[in-house]
């Protein structure tokens, strides 16, 4: 064999080789763009995953995890009625009892709220609900619905009441108390799905005992602001400005805009601040009046008003008090002495008593209607006598 022909033989050899790769790539490309649309095709089929919709109370905006009574029923009992939000109720109470508010505000008024503190006692129990924003009331549930919804009161319990009775506090510095006993006045319309305990520790194995929302974060208003003040130490931005950790409450504007302002909390008396240290008594506790129990507390105490002590008089009042009433005869000191068993000392007389204060011997105090009846008959006889007196005068002028 010539080397020309070795040279053809050796470059058909490679063009059969390079060939062959360029029909192996075709290939590969082919099963690569065949197994894509494969996945494709099946995750076509696949079928995409449900969101879970989240039931929310429409008229307060809190969002239920558990719902006991349909928003159909709890629309019509509140159809009839006002909604006033928790953050309002206060300032609407307050006008109830207020002197410069000529014409009242209507009763029929409604609100729901977040039970976050529950007292139960055997038969009722003292509970606050708040908005979780910071605004809070105390609701006393007794009677028949107390007893029809015992079970369902609890932390976390979202409550529906409408046309309650307004309970004065003890205290002018003390909020205004609410009251149901009827069962058209409330009922439980769910369980909250935000209400959560602060996640902070007090103490080493001790767990903080505030309830928060767990929309706005794990931890409660007082951690908050104490992270925050921790912060300001060593950040002059955070020291120098007027940053605060404060609810803000949303306010609707005219033109549809929403303007949101901070709640300011409530202003303190110096004085009160002054002795806030100091243990309180029961007279200071948070209570209100409730007909057929008494003046109970926020705590579920009742708080009795103990009589002081009775003072028992000496030897010395006791002889005065028997010499008084030993000579006097009216109806008055003769019950006394008859209560006390004081015995007279006056020899017996053939006359009765009556006989002697009629004929004026005795010492017998005149009654009320007795010593009025004396001076209307001076009265008479002093005029009468000054008109006979006139009658005798002789006349200064003769007529001829």
């Amino acid at each position: 064999m010539s080397n020309s022909e070795g040279l053809a033989i050796a470059s058909n050899q490679r063009s059969l080789s390079s060939i062959d790769s360029l029909n192996l790539l075709d290939e590969l490309q082919a099963e690569i763009l065949k197994e894509q649309n494969a996945v494709i095709h099946t995750q076509s089929k696949a079928p995409a995953p449900q969101r879970k919709s989240i039931d929310i109370e429409e008229h307060s905006g809190l969002r239920i995890k558990r719902r006991i009574i349909s928003s159909s029923k709890c629309k019509t009992g509140l159809q009839n009625v006002e909604f006033v939000p928790i953050q309002n109720v206060e300032n609407r109470t307050k006008l109830y009892f207020s002197i410069h508010v000529g014409v009242k505000p209507s009763k029929d008024w409604g609100t729901i709220g977040v039970v976050d503190k529950c007292i139960s006692l055997s038969d009722f129990c003292v509970t606050r609900i708040t908005d979780m924003r910071g605004s809070f009331s105390n609701l006393y549930i007794t009677g028949k619905a107390f007893s029809n919804n015992q079970d369902q009161i609890g932390m976390g319990s979202i409550i529906a009441i409408k046309r309650p009775f307004l309970l004065k506090p003890t205290e002018t510095h003390h909020s205004i108390g609410l009251h149901v006993d009827q069962v058209q006045q409330m009922w439980v319309i769910g369980q909250s799905l935000d209400l959560a305990q602060c996640g902070s520790f007090v103490r080493k194995d001790v767990r903080c005992t505030e309830w928060t929302d767990i929309r706005s974060g794990d931890y409660c208003d007082k951690h908050l602001e104490r992270v925050c003040n921790y912060s300001k130490n060593g950040r002059m931005e955070l020291a120098g400005g007027g940053f605060d950790i404060r609810w803000a409450t949303q306010k609707r504007q005219s033109d549809g805009t929403i303007l949101y302002e901070s709640k300011r909390e409530k202003r303190v008396d110096p004085m009160s601040r002054l002795f806030s240290s100091m243990p309180r008594s029961s007279k200071d506790k948070e209570a209100y009046y409730l007909k057929g129990k008494g003046l109970v507390a926020v705590d579920g105490t009742l708080i009795k008003k103990t009589a002081p002590p009775k003072r028992e008089p000496t030897a010395a009042e006791r002889e005065e008090l028997t010499e008084f009433l030993k000579g006097r005869r009216d109806p008055g000191a003769e019950m006394i002495r008859k209560i006390k068993g004081i015995k007279e000392d006056s020899p017996r007389t053939v006359l009765s008593k009556e006989a002697l204060d009629k004929m004026g011997i005795g010492i017998k105090s005149l009654t009320k209607e007795e010593e009025q009846a004396k001076k209307r008959s001076f009265e008479a006889l002093s005029k009468a006598s000054d008109k006979d007196h006139d009658d005798q005068k002789k006349p200064r002028y003769v007529y001829l």
